[in-house]
């Protein structure tokens, strides 16, 4: 993927010319994916399960930078780009822990496999559904190792660390940015510290809250989309792409060095190590040397202070025993999603049959031109994605296209009653508000001038900024919890979307449960880079519920209720539905 498109040369589809600044980062993070795609993968058969989700955890962190590359300057897919760039982050903070410790903290992989596991199980009882294939869903590779989570090493193991614990903690240990030698030449271990230091810029954590928003799909996280001379909900701001960029960048180095550590039999014997790593790291620092002179963010100032202490931690409860597969109930992987693809191709078909001139009535509402484009914009990443060897991006879209959907549908909820509507519009705009705020102040906290800060978060001049105060005891947005249900309602069982949204957030949040279903295991082959049909089934299926509540809305809105407004938002809705009536019968939910 991502070959064919022109913007890593400097250009973008429609023939504008990137700046000089951003084509030169572009090249870099291109030769970065070169190297890396020179590294064979090795797994361990019939091996401890934490060894294989270790040696599986660099396959899958490569193959997101790799997607996230292909995405720049391709017009399409700029937010997908920040949520990976979210997830690469996490990866390199916690496999850079496991590094200090591998034989103390690798197995807690397990333990965190049967904790997600115990999470997806709570969901299904909480809001009463089912799902009869949940053993696919738990064990979706055979043959590998045990991943059924029976053993005694497995229900002994801890749990690993929450992502907010180790960001407290990489924070806290003030990392300097390194001296160009020392990036060369070291142990793994040396090479890590350095690596880790090349996330030293001020201001990280607010960073990090702006690809937070860019994952999450919300009005806040598509005003990263807002370029000059680009199409809203398309393109990718270039600071933003920079910041994106050079986290994912070190996520993926990071993780690389701390498997390295924590798993060093997965080293390939035929590459020199010291030559690969070195070269890596060269190019990881050209890629945040670029990255830098765009978005402009400095070094941090040290920081005072004990550093927290960070631990596996032991299982607080019992598991519930569906979270536990026994060897006999392992189901084979015979299905395909062909049937699945054939229906959503008929949806996309439809979904290009009518568009809206947003600003045939005047000038609209932001909040629903970035939600009409970033609809287009993120159901086309889906759709150039799921069968281009990128189909993890698919996943990352999908999931993003739900959560926007269920704000929407939670928004737009009997608009007969405007009193109501008001107070909720008031409130949806009030949330983000309050997180651009939020950001803000944490970036001038953390060591960026004011100024810089709200450049950050700043309209492009063509955009009209609309009001910034927020309500004064002001209510936050439901849990997207509560409004998954809402938008399931009309569904047997209305709980089967927050289920969905669990299933999916396993590959977001790069979860042991998650990463098997980013490798198939059939004919005695290993594909590291392929999707299990359960996942790939359900993400087509809520990307094509969720892009047609978006659309259909937004487009309502835009053309002021019109007649084929109306008969497109309804279409849409019914081609969903055949879209999901077939892959229910795959992943399972309904």
């Amino acid at each position: 993927m991502g070959e064919k498109w022109s913007g890593a040369e400097g250009t973008w589809p429609d023939g504008r010319e990137a700046e000089p600044s951003v084509a030169s980062m572009r090249a870099a993070t291109r030769a970065l994916r070169s190297h890396l795609g020179t590294l064979p993968a090795v797994f361990h058969f019939d091996g401890p399960a934490d060894q294989f989700l270790a040696e599986a955890a660099f396959p899958y962190a490569r193959w997101r930078y790799a997607c996230a590359d292909s995405l720049l300057g391709s017009g399409i897919g700029g937010t997908v780009v920040g949520a990976m760039a979210r997830s690469l982050f996490d990866d390199g903070l916690l496999w850079q822990w496991i590094a200090q410790s591998p034989a103390e903290r690798r197995p807690g992989l397990l333990g965190s496999m049967l904790q997600e596991r115990d999470r997806i199980c709570g969901f299904l009882a909480d809001h009463e559904a089912t799902c009869p294939n949940l053993a696919r869903w738990f064990v979706p590779l055979d043959g590998v190792t045990d991943l059924t989570g029976s053993s005694l090493e497995a229900l002994a193991a801890p749990s690993l660390p929450g992502a907010a614990e180790l960001m407290d903690l990489f924070l806290a240990s003030s990392p300097a940015r390194p001296a160009p030698t020392s990036l060369l030449v070291g142990s793994v271990e040396d090479l890590l510290q350095a690596a880790r230091g090349l996330l030293a810029v001020s201001g990280m954590r607010g960073a990090v809250m702006v690809l937070a928003h860019a994952g999450h799909g919300n009005l806040l996280g598509l005003q990263s989309s807002l370029a000059a001379g680009g199409a809203a909900g398309h393109d990718l701001r270039a600071d933003h792409e920079a910041l994106f960029m050079h986290v994912a960048a070190v996520g993926v180095t990071v993780t690389l060095l701390g498997v390295c550590a924590a798993v060093p039999e997965c080293w390939p014997p035929e590459i020199d190590q010291a030559g690969f790593l070195g070269t890596l790291m060269r190019l990881t620092e050209n890629v945040v040397a670029a990255a830098h002179a765009v978005h402009g963010l400095g070094d941090p100032k040290p920081l005072t202070g004990a550093d927290p202490k960070v631990r596996a931690k032991a299982r607080m409860r019992r598991l519930r025993p569906d979270a536990l597969v026994a060897h006999h109930e392992v189901l084979p992987d015979i299905l395909h999603a062909g049937p699945v693809i054939d229906a959503v191709r008929r949806y996309e078909e439809f979904v290009g049959s009518w568009t809206v001139d947003p600003w045939a009535h005047g000038d609209p509402k932001l909040a629903s031109v970035l939600a009409y484009g970033g609809a287009h914009s993120t159901f086309s990443t889906v759709m150039s994605t799921f069968d281009d060897h990128a189909a993890v991006a698919t996943v990352f879209a999908a999931r993003m296209l739900l959560e926007e959907a269920a704000r929407f549908t939670w928004l737009t909820q009997d608009v007969h009653d405007e009193d109501a509507f008001v107070q909720r519009s008031t409130q949806y705009f009030d949330e983000f508000r309050a997180k651009k705020k939020a950001t803000i102040a944490t970036f001038a906290g953390n060591g960026v001038a004011l100024a810089a800060a709200t450049r950050l978060l700043k309209m492009p001049d063509h955009v009209v900024e609309g009001p910034e105060t927020i309500t004064k005891g002001r209510r936050p947005l439901p849990s997207i919890d509560k409004m998954l249900l809402l938008m399931g309602a009309p569904y047997p069982e209305p709980g089967w979307l927050p289920v969905a949204y669990s299933l999916l957030s396993q590959v977001t949040h790069s979860t042991p449960v998650g990463i098997v279903h980013m490798t198939r295991y059939r004919e005695g082959v290993l594909s590291a880079h392929d999707i299990s049909p359960e996942m790939l089934a359900l993400a087509l299926d809520v990307a094509c519920l969720g892009s047609a509540r978006l659309l259909g809305i937004s487009g309502l809105l835009l053309s002021q209720g019109s007649d084929p407004a109306q008969q497109y938002a309804a279409g849409l809705e019914r081609r969903a539905y055949e879209v999901h009536d077939i892959a229910r019968m795959m992943h399972g939910l309904d």
